[in-house]
């Protein structure tokens, strides 16, 4: 019998031990997580007050050297950390059609990782265009100019 109760008190020790552990590593895995996002967003406003001060302060030349030496290094890191996620697409087809939308040459560093991306889908935007290009060659398909 006294042996039945050590068995029940030790088993009872080791679960409320178990949930006790449980809940203080839950707890401190929440707090790392607000940690992070709390720092996240602080370095946001940081991010942001920068910008506008460079801005202000007339070196937009300089801002933008920085934003464009930062994407260079996200892309290099991204892909290197996430090389097969999909998710990294969208991202990678924004800087890609920022080098091509002004005519920048793609630093080499990066010049591999955009070449080897799948084929952008179109934009909403895009697509609209098209559809109303398709449409002005249908009406002048069927309503051909009258000779004079």
């Amino acid at each position: 019998m006294a042996n039945r109760k050590g068995i029940f008190k030790a088993v009872g020790l080791f679960t409320a031990g178990f949930v006790f552990g449980a809940i203080i590593l839950g707890g401190l895995v929440a707090w790392g997580y607000s940690r992070m996002f709390r720092d996240q967003y602080y370095n946001g406003i940081l991010s942001n007050a920068n910008t506008a001060y460079m801005i202000r302060s007339d070196r937009q030349e300089q801002l933008l050297k920085n934003i464009e030496t930062n994407i260079r290094q996200c892309v290099v890191s991204a892909d290197s950390l996430w090389k097969n996620d999909e998710d990294r697409l969208p991202a990678f087809w924004y800087v890609q059609r920022y080098y091509q939308s002004f005519d920048l040459s793609v630093p080499e560093d990066i010049k591999d990782i955009l070449d080897s991306l799948p084929p952008r889908p179109l934009t909403s935007y895009e697509k609209s265009q098209l559809q109303e290009e398709a449409k002005q060659l249908q009406a002048e398909k069927n309503n051909p100019a009258q000779p004079k």
